[in-house]
C-alpha cells in the first residue's frame, strides 16, 4: 500500500476529474446537465473517502503532498469552468452587487421593487438579508467584471492556504481540499458561505484582539456566528477584542436601524425561513424558535466541558445542523475546517454527510444530514 499510495491517489484524481468533467456535457439540455453533475456529485465522495482513508495510513512525503495540491488546484480549476447549474444564487449576488453600484441600499429594495427583468433572482421579493461584509465582496467582484463566483472561489483558496499554514498532516488537510462539497459548492455553484468559514477559521486560529475581529467579521457575512460569543468568552476572552467585536456590530446601524437588523437575523436564521428540509431531530421541536434557544444552551453550556475551540466549534455546529429546520447542503461545508482541525478524528462526522439529492429542476439544491448512521432515514416536508 505504501509503495503504490501515490499511485492510487494520482488516479482517484484521475476519476474524480473525470467525474467532474461530466459536468460539461449535455450543456444544452438544463435537465441532463444538472442529472449528469449531480450523479457525479455523488461519485466523486467515493474517491474523496477513498483517497483520504489512504493518505491517513501512509507515511509523509514531498511526493504525496505534491500529489493532493496538484489535484486540488486541478480540481477547482475545471470546476470554476462549469456553469452554476445546481443553484442560481449567484443571480441575487449579482443583483445586489449591481444595485450598490446604483447607490442604492439593497437592505431596504428587492427586486420585485425595481421590477428585476429576471425572475429567477432567489428571493425576489425581498431585500438583502446577509452581512455587509457578504456584500462588499460581491459588489468588488461585480466591478472586476469577472464571474460571480470568483468571490466564493477566492474566499475558499484563502481558506485552503490559511489550513496549509496550520501545518496539518496531508490527509488533515484533505478534508478540505479534496472535498466534493468545497468543490462544487463554492468553485462551481459561487455560494457565500466560504467566506463565512474562512473568517472563522481566522478567529478559530488567533488569538486576544485578532481573533474577536475576525469572529466580528464572520458575524457580517451571516449572523450565526452570534450563537458563538459564549464560547469565545471562556477561551479567547480579551478585553479589547469585545470593544472591537462591540465597534464592528454596531457599525451595521450606519446602514439600518437596529429594529431592522433584527428583522433581517430573524429571516435568515433557517428555522424561520417558512419551510423544511431537515427532520433528523427538528422533528421533535414543536415551535422554531426552540432550535435557536437548544443552539443558544448548546454554546453557553459546551465551555464547561473543557474541550479545545475547534471540538467546541464542531460540537455546537452538529447540535445547531441537527436541530435546524433548513439544512441545504453547503451548509455542511461549515463543519470542514473545525473537522480538520479537530484532535477528534474526524471520520464519523464525514461519513454521514450523505449524497447530495436534487429535485429535477428546482435549481435548489437540498440534502439531509444525519449524525449516527442508526437514524439513517429521509423525509421530505413541504
Amino acid at each position: 500500500m505504501v509503495h503504490y499510495s501515490n499511485s492510487i491517489l494520482a488516479g482517484l484524481a484521475a476519476a474524480f476529474l473525470a467525474v467532474l468533467a461530466l459536468g460539461t456535457f449535455w450543456t444544452n439540455d438544463e435537465a441532463a446537465r444538472i442529472t449528469s453533475i449531480s450523479i457525479g456529485y455523488s461519485i466523486t465522495y467515493l474517491c474523496f473517502f477513498c483517497a483520504l482513508w489512504i493518505a491517513s495510513r501512509v507515511p509523509e512525503s514531498q511526493q504525496l503532498r505534491r500529489v493532493v495540491v496538484l489535484a486540488a488546484i486541478s480540481f477547482r480549476l475545471l470546476a470554476f469552468t462549469l456553469p452554476s447549474s445546481l443553484s442560481d444564487d449567484y443571480l441575487r449576488y449579482e443583483w445586489e452587487a449591481e444595485t450598490i453600484s446604483r447607490g442604492l441600499n439593497p437592505y431596504r429594495i428587492s427586486p420585485a421593487q425595481l421590477s428585476a427583468p429576471d425572475h429567477r433572482i432567489p428571493g425576489y421579493d425581498f431585500s438583502a438579508v446577509y452581512g455587509p461584509v457578504l456584500e462588499f465582496a460581491h459588489w468588488a467582484t461585480y466591478q472586476t467584471g469577472l464571474p460571480m463566483k470568483t468571490s466564493s472561489s477566492l474566499a475558499e483558496a484563502l481558506l485552503l492556504l490559511l489550513a496549509w499554514r496550520q501545518r496539518w498532516p496531508t490527509w488533515r488537510w484533505m478534508i478540505l481540499a479534496w472535498s466534493p462539497l468545497s468543490i462544487y459548492e463554492y468553485w462551481m455553484n459561487g455560494h457565500s458561505d466560504s467566506w463565512l468559514i474562512l473568517l472563522l477559521f481566522a478567529a478559530l486560529v488567533t488569538k486576544g484582539l485578532s481573533s474577536w475581529i475576525w469572529l466580528a467579521l464572520a458575524t457580517l457575512t451571516k449572523w450565526w456566528p452570534l450563537l458563538l460569543i459564549p464560547i469565545w468568552l471562556a477561551q479567547r476572552y480579551s478585553p479589547p477584542g469585545l470593544v472591537a467585536y462591540a465597534l464592528l456590530m454596531s457599525s451595521c446601524l450606519l446602514l439600518m436601524p437596529v429594529h431592522e437588523w433584527v428583522t433581517k437575523v430573524r429571516f435568515t436564521t433557517g428555522f424561520l425561513g417558512g419551510w423544511q428540509n431537515n427532520v433528523f431531530l427538528y422533528r421533535f421541536l414543536s415551535d422554531k424558535m426552540q432550535a435557536i434557544g437548544i443552539a443558544a444552551l448548546s454554546s453557553a453550556s459546551l465551555p464547561f466541558l473543557k474541550l479545545g475551540l475547534a471540538e467546541s466549534i464542531l460540537c455546537f455546529l452538529t447540535i445547531f445542523l441537527s436541530f435546524s429546520g433548513n439544512i441545504h447542503l453547503w451548509y455542511l461545508g461549515w463543519l470542514l475546517p473545525f473537522l480538520a482541525a479537530s484532535r477528534w478524528n474526524p471520520l464519523p462526522w464525514l461519513l454521514p454527510v450523505r449524497r447530495p439529492t436534487y429535485e429535477s429542476l428546482d435549481m435548489d439544491c437540498r440534502g439531509s444530514i444525519f449524525w449516527l448512521q442508526i437514524f439513517h432515514q429521509e423525509e421530505w416536508i413541504e
